[in-house]
């Protein structure tokens, strides 16, 4: 009787012996295929179970982000319960976006200590804010799946306002514009403006650093007027509890001054360029485009049209072989005393210009002219368009000296 005790002990003692190292096996031993969903982690039937604890917390906040920056966050997790806490990552739909990455320290942890997981975070997408997860699968019960969640705001790190372009229209032949922009930063707490350069040297800018009133006002342009501080406040804390765009942290107003004296007659495009600290050699442009209004008017008559902002006169399509010829009144405008004018240049050279005054005209400060274009013919076809026009430069003689040009666009077949 003693005998059959002893053996049936030592029968049940080999049972649990093998039950428990089944269990650790199980625990242990399992190769897992991302793509393979019946390979990952699954919590034991019979137990003991691990017990996953994300110490730290499930969630991270990297705040304000750059575009095209990478940035990682370390999560800490322990294993509380009483088995090993195996885990898997970057399985198949772990992950709600391409850019979050789970990186595992280890995959199996023993009860009473901790694995760090690794998520990382590269910004591709011109968003404002974003809020991803990295799913880890886990043999935990209670915990079969642990999102870690990361969130922030993507900042620029210099922008101009109201527009990188801008344009001022038609300018006067003796008229001065000024335009209005600033410049700020959505990720630096301060920077300098080191300098602005304009290559033709005709604008002429000047520069403030903007204070914090004036900057909290940018932030809320289009929800407040400047001068109602009051909104102003209420404002930003609305902006700031929502996902919007960020504040700007620093930023300078600049004045941009087009003298129209300094331009020839005809459209303009004219380019700034902003050099900052912000990182190196960065530098951000801001375009400014317009005309100046000429001395040269044309009056419309069959056959033809004139675009005054361009000034391009438009000659409409017609045959190479035919040819085409048109006598168009011509205005000179602020021209005094007795003078001539004088064809200083004409392209395609082939274009035959004739102009005759008319005397009667009654006008003090300005004379009218007919002037006679021709394209002769059997010239070869051309296309002529606002890209690739033709040009004319007259100087006109008179109290002084002065230069005029107008353009020519046609196309002949």
């Amino acid at each position: 009787m003693r005998i059959v005790a002893v053996t049936l002990s030592l029968i049940f003692g080999v049972c649990a012996l093998f039950l428990i190292v089944k269990s650790y096996r199980d625990s242990t031993n399992v190769t897992i295929s991302p793509n393979d969903p019946s390979s990952l982690p699954s919590p034991s039937k019979s137990g003991p179970h691990p017990k996953a604890v994300l110490v730290g917390g499930d969630e991270f906040d990297f705040g304000i982000m750059e575009q095209g920056q990478e940035s990682q966050h370390v999560f800490v997790i322990r294993n509380d319960g009483e088995a090993p806490l195996r885990l898997a990552a970057n399985y198949q739909g772990a992950n709600t976006c391409e850019c979050t990455v789970g990186s595992l320290e280890r995959d199996l942890v023993p009860p009473g200590e901790t694995v760090n997981v690794t998520v990382s975070w590269g910004i591709k997408k011109q968003v404002v804010g974003f809020a991803h997860s990295a799913r880890i699968r886990t043999n935990d019960p209670d915990h079969v799946t642990i999102p870690l969640v990361i969130k922030g705001v993507i900042g620029r790190r210099a922008v101009i306002l109201p527009s990188t372009n801008w344009s001022i229209g038609q300018l006067d032949s003796d008229g001065t514009v000024e335009v209005d922009l600033t410049l700020h930063s959505e990720i630096s707490d301060q920077f300098k403006l080191l300098k602005i350069e304009n290559p033709s040297g005709r604008i002429v800018t000047k520069s403030q650093a903007l204070d914090a009133e004036e900057l909290k006002a940018l932030g809320t342009a289009d929800l407040a007027s400047p001068a109602d501080k009051e909104k102003i406040d209420k404002a930003i804390t609305r902006l700031k509890a929502g996902a919007r765009r960020p504040l700007p942290k620093a930023g300078y107003k600049i004045t941009a001054t087009v003298d129209s004296s300094k331009f020839v007659s005809g459209p303009f495009l004219e380019t700034l360029t902003f050099y900052t600290d912000l990182s190196e050699d960065h530098e951000i442009s801001f375009h400014i485009r317009g005309s100046r209004s000429g001395m040269i008017e044309f009056m419309r008559t069959p056959g033809n049209e004139w675009d005054s902002k361009n000034l391009v006169l438009r000659l409409g399509t017609f045959s190479a072989a035919k040819g085409k010829s048109v006598r168009i009144p011509m205005l000179v405008k602020g021209a005094t005393g007795d003078g001539e004018i004088r064809i200083k240049s004409v392209k395609p050279k082939f274009l035959e210009i004739d102009f005759e005054r008319d005397t009667k005209f009654p006008a003090k400060k300005n004379r009218r002219y007919w002037m006679t274009l021709t394209v002769p013919k059997g010239k070869p076809p051309i296309v002529l368009t606002t890209r690739r026009h033709g040009e004319v430069v007259l100087e006109l003689d008179g109290d002084t000296k002065r230069s005029m040009r107008f353009f020519i666009g046609f196309v002949s077949r």
